[in-house]
């Protein structure tokens, strides 16, 4: 079972993770219905919905004692999405640093920010927005090619089962990326 604080709205999930991170412990998720700050690399902003079933806003909240590997982790986080989006048929490409692709158009992005207090580090947050349910006309507020999981398959995606899902995905090989980093069939 996954540890998940859901919020109706908030500006960020991971400036939200990011303030309350020393009452947070190793893999709770901060998700909300909409964010009215959320961003993506380069402070862009991230567009958000509830309408049609919502989408994937989270903040996955890592305290790991090996941390020789976290520049490899939004790649890791990236795999694991795409992995969680194939089980709805889907053929996810990467566009490296941090977005994933369908059909040439993004359907999630991921930042990781790792936390440090001095040379103290005191956590990594992971930050993953996927489209699910955006429609047609919701994916024009989007200032680049985007698409959803509902525009490329006509389902209505069940967002909780979607996370936990892609919160599986996640949890799966995680030992494992800890000790060795991402292996060849991670690599994007």
């Amino acid at each position: 079972m996954h540890k998940i604080i859901h919020l109706d709205e908030i500006d960020s999930t991971s400036a939200w993770a990011r303030k309350n991170l020393a009452n947070l412990n190793d893999f709770e998720v901060v998700s909300a219905d909409i964010q009215t700050s959320g961003h993506g690399q380069f402070e862009r902003r991230w567009y958000s919905s509830s309408a049609n079933g919502g989408n994937i806003y989270i903040s996955i909240v890592l305290k790991p004692e090996n941390i020789e590997h976290l520049n490899e982790l939004t790649r890791y986080a990236s795999f694991k999405t795409a992995q969680t989006l194939e089980q709805y048929g889907l053929e996810p490409k990467f566009k490296y640093p941090n977005d994933v692709l369908i059909n040439g158009r993004k359907i999630s992005g991921i930042l990781a920010e790792s936390v440090f207090t001095g040379n103290d580090f005191k956590g990594v947050i992971v930050g993953i927005g996927i489209n699910l349910n955006l429609d047609e006309n919701e994916v024009k507020n989007i200032d680049i090619p985007a698409t959803s999981v509902y525009i490329e398959t006509g389902l209505n995606v069940d967002k909780n089962e979607f996370l936990n899902k892609l919160l599986d995905n996640f949890k799966n090989d995680w030992e494992d990326f800890l000790l060795n980093g991402n292996k060849g069939e991670m690599i994007c």
